[in-house]
């Protein structure tokens, strides 16, 4: 009772919503009640609602909004209309109800926008509701009979959630009640009747069974039980289901706005247990929940054919026939099963889906060729994907042939070729890549990966090549030289196989990009409006400073600063050890270069006033450069750290000559070429906000080559350009 206190509404508040009831506001007229629409105050301002009058004349009509009032209380549930509150001043007689933005089902059964898998999530909800009442809500208490199930009774939500309405004539099971509201419309209610009626007399819960499976047959057909045209109940869409399905021409009712759509299982799982609810002996129709169970898979057939098989390679028929599976699995089913991999070929083959339903395919290292066959053994990993591993137990004289002709591929694609591995002894799993610089030979020609990265807690991964895959089969040979010691240690490793990995979209624009980087695009260093200011002296700036000659240059784009600093202002040599020379140079402003001599480590180190940039400023730093004639080195990477944060460890790689795609890690450090005629490369990255020590911003950077040393490095500068 403090409940229904709780949702009581004054007359005065309803009428004031409804404009006292005026015929502008009414949507819907019934037998017993006129329904309108208004607005209701609401924690969160105003919502749509209907108010349902009941016109009070008899006893039975203060029966029928009683009977509806308590069934709403009682029973609550997702699938029966909601109650917002009730009025019963001046001898009036109202419900107010939650508002269905979508209206009444009846409205759209020939809609064709509502999908074949909609209506089947319509009719689950609608059979849900049903099997509500029936079961006794909740409590299980008290089983109640609808008594006026049809398409006009179900209500929409704006997300087609269907919920049950017009619960006036509902009753107890054990209560006996006429149904002569079944004459508000004609054959129209009658075409919902249970033929058992007219032999007994009252409705039971199978009545309500009947009524749903005429419901259910309307959203297949896209029509009403009743239509225009029709002269008696045998016109109906109930007994003319019948007929079609005795015929064997039930496809011939189906609505053509869906005809397309519907799998074939999922349609005759429908019409069966739609068929069954219009026995007519009500014994024989199924109970709510059994509808329920059949709809729900008839639905997951519907999503096998719609959402799963869509996702399954077009060969996947084989690959069932290669496992030995049943072709009636569910395609859901056999979707995650690939997706965690099968295998294949005397389990030497794995093959695996990715995302959007590409192949990804992996040999084991059981099918290459070992010429060095006293250091490999056989080791039983049983995080392998494969029965047995390669245990090398050199990584200098690898000399492993891969020599193999792929099945299975998705044609169409761009494929990344890896190879799957692991080092002996414990290793922490790291998410930033780990250099190994793995050589390798594809036929004449010798190549460097230098990046691994952890594909798990087990193994890594290291990419080899890269091909656009036109068909569905692929050759791919390579011989595996060795790993650096220097990096990887002396011990073990294990190889598990040679992966064929799909490029995913991400990857694919990197590819795009990196193409662009080996073309060396010009940078957009020069971009936008440009305001060059004269190369000045910095002693004419800050004579304090003591430090005479000093030069820079200094420009403006798009109203923000950008500085340039010569090479012998940056670069740090130490006292005892001569790390490079100055040479002229007429192509450069700065009249002096640096070419770096044979060393591995180089040392950027200056200082920069706060006023040379703009405040409030992401500024990227470039190392303007170029290589000499001679200079056969830098083709593997540099990193780079910046020495006042060394303690986060982190560490950028950077390449002096464009990388190869399966080396690109990081597209924003890669040579570009400037329109100055010069390389650069971005080394670092700062806010112009960052901590100052005397009023200006430190540079303390160190650069090591990996391999080898820089010698014929030529430095023009460092540029400081807003990001």
């Amino acid at each position: 009772e403090n409940n229904k206190d709780k949702l009581h509404i004054s007359l005065e508040d309803i009428q004031l919503m409804t404009e006292n009831f005026s015929d502008r506001k009414c949507t819907e007229e019934g037998r017993y009640w006129k329904q309108y629409n208004g607005e209701m105050a609401h924690a969160n301002g105003y919502i749509t609602v209907i108010a349902k009058r009941f016109k009070i004349k008899f006893d039975k009509q203060r029966h029928h909004f009683l009977k509806e009032l308590e069934t709403l209380f009682e029973y609550k549930h997702k699938n029966i209309i909601g109650v917002a509150g009730y009025c019963q001043d001046m001898d009036e007689k109202i419900i107010v109800y939650e508002h269905m933005s979508n209206g009444r089902l009846n409205e759209h059964l020939d809609d064709t926008s509502i999908t074949w898998m909609k209506r089947l999530k319509i009719c689950i909800d609608v059979a849900c509701g049903l099997h509500f009442l029936h079961t006794g809500g909740v409590t299980k208490d008290i089983p109640i009979m609808h008594r006026d199930i049809k398409s006009a009774s179900i209500l929409l939500e704006s997300d087609w959630t269907a919920k049950i309405s017009n619960l006036e004539f509902s009753l107890t099971s054990w209560e006996r009640e006429d149904v002569e509201h079944v004459t508000d419309n004609a054959y129209g209610s009658l075409s919902y009747l249970d033929p058992e009626y007219e032999q007994n007399g009252y409705l039971t819960q199978k009545s309500d069974m009947y009524s749903l499976g005429v419901v259910l047959l309307e959203m297949l057909s896209g029509r009403l039980a009743w239509v225009e045209g029709c002269e008696d109940h045998s016109d109906s869409l109930g007994p003319l289901a019948k007929q079609y399905f005795k015929e064997a021409k039930l496809e011939e009712l189906v609505f053509d706005g869906i005809k397309e759509q519907i799998n074939p299982e999922s349609l005759a799982t429908f019409a069966d247990i739609s068929l069954s609810c219009l026995n007519d002996k009500g014994d024989e129709r199924p109970d709510a929940d059994e509808v329920v169970r059949q709809l729900k898979k008839a639905a997951e057939f519907q999503e096998d054919f719609d959402v799963w098989e869509p996702k399954l390679p077009r060969d996947y028929e084989e690959i069932l026939r290669l496992l030995d599976m049943d072709k009636n699995t569910k395609k859901k089913d056999i979707y995650n099963k690939l997706c965690k991999g099968v295998l294949l070929e005397d389990r030497e083959m794995c093959l695996s889906l990715g995302s959007n339903g590409e192949k990804h395919y992996m040999i084991s290292a059981k099918r290459f060729s070992y010429k060095n066959r006293w250091a490999i053994n056989w080791q039983h990993i049983p995080q392998s994907r494969f029965e047995n591993v390669a245990e090398m137990c050199t990584l200098s004289n690898l000399k492993i042939k891969v020599k193999i002709r792929t099945r299975f591929l998705s044609p169409g694609v761009n494929y990344g070729v890896h190879l799957v591995f692991k080092f002996g002894g414990p290793r922490k799993f790291s998410t930033k890549p780990m250099y190994v610089n793995l050589m390798y030979k594809m036929g004449s020609d010798s190549f460097h990966a230098y990046f691994a990265t952890w594909r798990d807690e087990d193994w890594m991964t290291i990419e080899l090549c890269r091909f656009f895959n036109d068909k569905e089969d692929a050759y791919f040979q390579v011989l595996l030289e060795s790993f650096s010691l220097y990096y990887c240690g002396r011990g073990a490793v294990y190889v598990e196989g040679i992966e064929f990995r799909v490029i995913d979209n991400v990857k694919q624009e990197k590819i795009e990009k990196t193409k662009e980087a080996q073309q060396l695009l010009k940078s957009n260093s020069d971009e936008g409006q440009m305001k060059q200011l004269p190369i000045v002296s910095e002693q004419n700036r800050r004579s304090e400073d003591g430090v005479a000659n000093r030069v820079f240059l200094l420009k403006e784009v798009n109203k923000k600063k950008q500085l340039m600093l010569p090479a012998k202002e940056v670069l740090y040599e130490s006292s005892n050890v001569k790390r490079f020379q100055l040479k002229p140079s007429t192509e450069t402003r700065f009249q002096e270069v640096i070419e770096l001599l044979p060393h591995q480590v180089l040392r950027i180190n200056c200082k920069i006033q706060s006023q040379m940039l703009s405040q409030d400023t992401e500024y990227s730093c470039y190392l303007v450069f170029k290589l000499s004639e001679k200079c056969r080195a830098l083709h593997c990477p540099v990193k780079v750290r910046d020495l006042p944060r060394r303690k986060n460890k982190e560490v950028k790689n950077i390449y002096f000559r464009p990388p190869s795609p399966w080396n690109l890690h990081d597209i924003n450090h890669i040579p570009k070429q400037r329109e100055d005629g010069w390389m650069e490369v971005n080394v670092w990255n700062f806010d112009s906000n960052h901590k100052l020590q005397d009023d200006c911003f430190w540079i303390n950077l160190k650069l090591i080559s990996y391999e080898g040393t820089m010698a014929g490095l030529i430095v023009c500068g460092l540029e400081f350009r807003p990001t």
